[in-house]
């Protein structure tokens, strides 16, 4: 397995990292853990570039078209209190 440690290559190589990370829009998987413990891995492929300097990759969990729903991964995170 190939590890990058984004501290010991350069920005223009990191750069080309990332945007072979979101072309030709593979598909990412978002790991989340519920309040209870309990472990979520979602595929998504509305996900995006959006720096190599910091390397940032972002997703959105938005709903589903067909029926309006959220996935899992949504639903198990906690939004704090006001």
């Amino acid at each position: 397995m190939l590890t990058i440690d984004p501290t010991q290559i350069p920005t223009k190589d990191l750069h080309q990292y990332i945007l072979g990370a979101v072309a030709p829009r593979p598909i990412a998987f978002a790991s989340t853990l519920s309040t209870d413990g309990v472990p979520n891995l979602a595929p998504y492929s509305f996900f995006n570039a959006f720096s190599s300097n910091p390397p940032i990759l972002i997703f959105s969990s938005n709903r589903r078209v067909a029926n309006n729903t959220t996935k899992d991964t949504l639903k198990m995170w906690k939004i704090p209190e006001r």
